[in-house]
């Protein structure tokens, strides 16, 4: 008798904010750092597709070259599992140019779509060596490793993993609804920089998609350096999203700047990339940066600051006192 998993849902129900595209815009990983081995991962219907509880889901992926892989699913209730490697597909060592299907039909085991309505992210993280990977204990009940901090978890991993020279790429399906689109153009200085949206590389500006309505981030990545950027799209409406990256030579980086915030343990974005966790000590040339603070539950800070000398930041972060939902 086959057995059924449940692939469980990030809801990202549009308007609300602080609850849904945050923490998605802080834990979806962007490499800067180009690598030579390719990632892809699709699903039995198109990126963006609807299924509705009940349906079986099923996942694909491949590697450039012989890599490490690790596919991560972010769930509704701020936990994140590992699809793969799981309790019957053990081994994340995959050959290069071979398609692997999750779940695998020998296993017989299958992943059935539950509630609630919502947009669901997974993304596959591969590497050319192991060590640039985190350690996946497969021991326990769940067939699939879950972190009951998961946000938290992928945030600090995010930093760790943008270290590294790794391949990435995310895909995403609706649960329940079909959306409402919008047309978005996007555009760049200088032009021809790569351009991420969720997550996904989707080609070099100037760039013109078809978007679901509802919150949304771009990241604009130009010889190393990225530039993050929220956007909304509304229904049946055209927008523009520009990104800025300065081509200036870089000055080096002889300020330190002390951020901490109260309470700790946000995230530190300097011009739209993110730096630290707070408390975390920076490296800056000297200039003027804009300052984004950003730890759930708590309302954002976005501060100007022109740095000179060595500096202490300091800011106190005010609780959201209640969310809206529908």
């Amino acid at each position: 008798m086959k057995r059924s998993v449940a692939l469980f849902l990030i809801l990202t129900v549009i308007g609300i904010f602080v609850l849904a595209d945050t923490p998605v815009k802080d834990i979806i990983i962007t490499p800067v750092k180009p690598s030579p081995l390719k990632v892809q991962i699709w699903m039995d219907r198109s990126t963006g597709a609807t299924y509705y509880p009940g349906d079986d889901v099923r996942i694909y992926f491949k590697t450039s070259k012989n890599a490490y892989v690790i596919i991560y699913d972010f769930a509704t209730d701020g936990s994140v599992r590992v699809l793969f490697p799981n309790f019957f597909q053990r081994n994340n060592y995959v050959r290069g140019g071979v398609v692997y299907t999750i779940p695998n039909p020998a296993y017989n085991y299958s992943l059935t779509v539950t509630g609630p309505n919502g947009r669901e992210f997974l993304e596959a993280v591969a590497s050319l060596s192991p060590s640039a990977l985190p350690n996946v204990p497969l021991a326990g009940a769940n067939p699939f490793l879950e972190y009951k901090d998961g946000q938290q978890y992928m945030r600090k991993m995010k930093l760790e993993l943008m270290k590294e020279s790794i391949a990435v790429a995310t895909t995403y399906f609706y649960v329940g609804y079909v959306p409402q689109m919008g047309t978005v153009n996007f555009t760049s200085s200088p032009m021809g920089v790569s351009l991420y949206v969720d997550g996904t590389y989707e080609g070099e500006t100037p760039k013109t998609l078809q978007l679901p309505a509802g919150n949304h981030f771009a990241t604009f990545v130009y010889q190393g350096r990225s530039l993050a950027k929220s956007f909304t799209v509304q229904p049946g409406q055209y927008s523009t999203v520009n990104g800025v990256i300065s081509i200036m030579p870089v000055q080096p980086l002889s300020v330190k700047v002390n951020v901490n915030t109260y309470p700790s343990g946000a995230l530190v974005f300097v011009d739209g990339k993110m730096l630290g966790i707070s408390p975390c000590a920076l490296k800056l040339a000297a200039g003027t940066y804009e300052f984004t603070i950003v730890k759930p539950d708590y309302k954002t800070i976005v501060r100007t600051v022109t740095i000179k000398n060595d500096i202490n930041l300091n800011f106190q972060l005010n609780k959201i006192e209640s969310y809206t939902s529908f």
